[in-house]
């Protein structure tokens, strides 16, 4: 099967962390990427039919500036921001920034971080 996604951790709790990697780990697909200053879009080595995903954990809804400026050198990055409790979880790319979910589990975030954006316009 060819790999459709790299995903790194940076500053989740070790559960939220813990269950994110249970709900992926059985998809030869993902890689995991440890530490997540090793992702490639990091060294500017990116694939473009590999999706590279950082989960975090935000206070606030936004990211900080040190993210956001990650984004920018690291683009096509996608960083997915989780809420301290858990209970939503907000998409960055350069140019978007969307809630994705709100009361979710690990496979629907998944799903969800991994599609493409729907139109209001379709």
């Amino acid at each position: 099967m060819f790999q459709t996604a790299r995903v790194a951790f940076a500053g989740l709790s070790p559960l939220c962390e813990d269950i994110l990697q249970a709900a992926l780990r059985d998809r030869p697909d993902i890689e995991f990427v440890r530490p997540w200053t090793r992702l490639p879009a990091l060294t500017g080595r990116v694939q473009s039919d590999i999706r590279e995903l950082l989960f975090v954990e935000l206070i606030g809804d936004e990211l900080p500036a040190s993210l956001r400026v990650l984004l920018i050198a690291a683009e096509p990055l996608k960083i997915v921001g989780l809420s301290p409790d858990a209970r939503s979880a907000t998409m960055f790319t350069i140019t978007e920034k969307r809630t994705v979910l709100l009361e979710y589990s690990a496979g629907a975030l998944w799903d969800s971080v991994t599609s493409p954006p729907q139109s209001d316009y379709a």
